[in-house]
């Protein structure tokens, strides 16, 4: 999954808990470990074209990151550690942010082939969307969407790019849906690992861009 994974972070960001930008690098967690452990050489990915319909990634080996076990210890130090640095978001945002930690397991389950492990060397889960491209590449879009609206409409422009800001950041991440989808594969794992990670940062700092110029409504009484 690429910007589905957003979409729980962003509905946790619409409570006012946790900041749009957080949401993006806790959604996103895991894969920046799984990126990095695999440029290590210590978790696995082969490339094979066709291998599902959406993608051509056989995750085949990434118990670290992946697996539902490590993905709740993922969560507890995500949580952990977003209290001691934002201690005035302490409380509701530590356990705010490590729900979303936690939702990218839940996600990857819906689209992935069998190749999520609850713990190292059990079986593997995954419901499989990946199998039918444009069922996958519909539903993340979709829930990418449902989740930007209800941002948008619990949040209203600073400013001019207020306004302008929310359209690119829904136009460049839908692009980037389009290409993971409909075009060429990755040259190869180091290629893959290292663009992941840019690319993880890059829209986190978009979100920043939308932290920036746009605030919460006020609550009617």
């Amino acid at each position: 999954m690429f910007i589905g994974h957003y979409a729980p972070g962003i509905l946790g960001a619409s409570t006012g808990k946790i900041k749009l930008w957080q949401a993006f690098v806790g959604a996103q967690l895991v894969d920046y470990a799984w990126a990095t452990l695999n440029l290590l050489g210590i978790e696995k990915t082969r490339i094979i074209e066709g291998f599902t319909e959406a993608n051509p990634l056989d995750l085949y080996y990434m118990p670290y990151t992946h697996s539902f076990g490590m993905s709740i210890i993922w969560a507890v130090m995500g949580a952990c550690l977003f209290g001691l640095i934002f201690r005035k978001q302490a409380k509701e945002g530590a356990i705010l942010f490590g729900l979303v930690v936690m939702s990218h397991w839940f996600m990857d389950l819906i689209v992935h082939v069998r190749d999520l492990p609850i713990w190292f060397g059990t079986q593997k889960y995954g419901f499989g969307m990946w199998n039918h491209r444009m069922a996958s590449f519909s539903f993340e879009i979709v829930i990418f969407a449902l989740a930007m609206a209800v941002y948008l409409r619990k949040t209203s422009a600073i400013n001019k790019m207020g306004k302008i800001w929310p359209v690119v950041v829904i136009v460049f991440m839908g692009a980037l849906q389009v290409m993971g989808n409909f075009g060429p594969p990755p040259k190869s794992t180091d290629e893959l690992g290292i663009s992941g990670i840019f690319i993880y940062t890059v829209f986190a700092l978009m979100a920043w861009g939308l932290d920036k110029t746009r605030r919460f409504k006020a609550v009617e009484v």
